[in-house]
């Protein structure tokens, strides 16, 4: 990935691009809004989902120091802004104008073992299969756990290489959202990578803090990403699960909250610059923590893609069809009519997707 990884010492890239999407959805409501959905959430018109520009250099042994700076704009960071909740979470002072920031924080390379990695500021989220810009992905729109996970982190850490083949990162952190506040103290991430074989990776996330005004132990948030991928030339197979528990200090019996959600992502090279991709998933919140609503999401993406170089410009074209179910107390979508000016709720949804992404990278 061009955004996060460099390729020589002391050497300074830079790079951005852009993500634009028509995408129908069959219910037609009149608010073009996608209901639960944090990422890509316009749909009957076209959308500039995102457009990201950056510079960055990468701590090597030959020139140790590193940064990254890069800014961001579209509808997919209307929801990093968190909204005001019982439980204390508000947004950090200056939020609607730091959500327009991708990264921005040094790093140094410390001769130790195998290099010793020390970043600080605003860095990477958990190192999850699927990323939180569709550049990178198999299919064009996200996993529902995908949207309700850390993909950004304010903090400090380090990251090492114990072996050639396993990796191991830890990270003091503001908040599960970046850009939310609920208290002064702080959280914790540990992110792991074992390369278990020629073909199989691992990676585990785990997450530990305070995400309440209250900050007594037992109100602390825990939360797990875990995820196998197996990959050869012409195949990516990846499972992905992510629960997460808290104890609810805003209600009555400070009843226990849990979540969970899984994807299935699986890509075949056909030929030349033509994939297609399949990814089923589900997301339960039954206690509305993550999504705001009771209810069981479930669907289906199913994606053709083009993807070609133009020297140092990429072209990605995807065509997609996803099907949404949701049930549950609050679940459904919106649809196309309404009722004392509350807009009807349905089910389910059917949307096609035309995803285009223009790219550019020095490197």
């Amino acid at each position: 990935m061009a955004f996060q990884h460099g390729q020589a010492a002391d050497v300074w890239q830079y790079g951005g691009f852009l993500d634009l999407a028509y995408e129908l959805n069959y219910n037609f409501p009149e608010n073009h809004q996608w209901r639960s959905k944090e990422t890509s959430p316009r749909t009957n018109e076209l959308a500039p989902n995102m457009g990201l520009a950056y510079l960055r250099k990468d701590p090597a042994r030959e020139s140790r120091w590193g940064m990254e700076l890069a800014f961001q704009g579209g509808y997919d960071t209307d929801a990093l802004v968190p909204q005001p909740n019982a439980s204390g979470v508000k947004p950090i002072e200056g939020a609607d104008t730091l959500r327009y920031l991708a990264r921005a924080n040094v790093s140094y390379l410390a001769p130790v073992g195998h290099g010793l990695t020390i970043s600080a500021g605003l860095i990477k989220g958990m190192k999850t299969y699927e990323e939180f810009y569709a550049k990178y992905n198999i299919n064009y729109t996200r996993a529902y756990l995908t949207d309700y996970n850390p993909n950004f982190m304010i903090g400090v850490g380090a990251s090492s290489e114990i072996t050639k083949s396993f990796e191991l990162g830890l990270y003091i952190v503001n908040e599960y959202q970046h850009l939310s506040h609920a208290n002064d103290l702080p959280s914790y991430v540990a992110k792991m990578e074992w390369r278990a074989g020629d073909h199989v990776t691992l990676y585990q996330n785990l997450y530990y803090g305070p995400d309440q005004r209250d900050t007594s132990l037992r109100f602390w948030r825990i939360f797990s990403d875990s995820t196998v991928e197996w990959r050869t030339p012409e195949w990516k197979i990846a499972l992905s699960y992510d629960v997460g528990s808290e104890e609810m200090s805003d209600a009555p019996t400070n009843a226990r909250a849990a979540w969970m959600g899984a994807a299935l992502f699986t890509q075949r090279h056909l030929a030349g610059p033509w994939s297609v991709g399949i990814r089923p998933e589900f997301y339960w919140d039954p206690q509305g923590r993550m999504t705001e609503r009771d209810q069981l999401l479930w669907a289906n993406s199913t994606t053709l893609e083009y993807k070609r170089h133009f020297g140092q410009q990429l072209a990605i074209v995807r065509f997609e069809y996803r099907y949404d179910h949701s049930s549950g107390a609050q679940g459904g979508f919106f649809h196309h009519g309404s009722a004392l000016g509350v807009p009807k709720i349905v089910p389910s949804q059917h949307l096609t997707i035309l995803g285009l992404v223009l790219a550019f990278d020095s490197a």
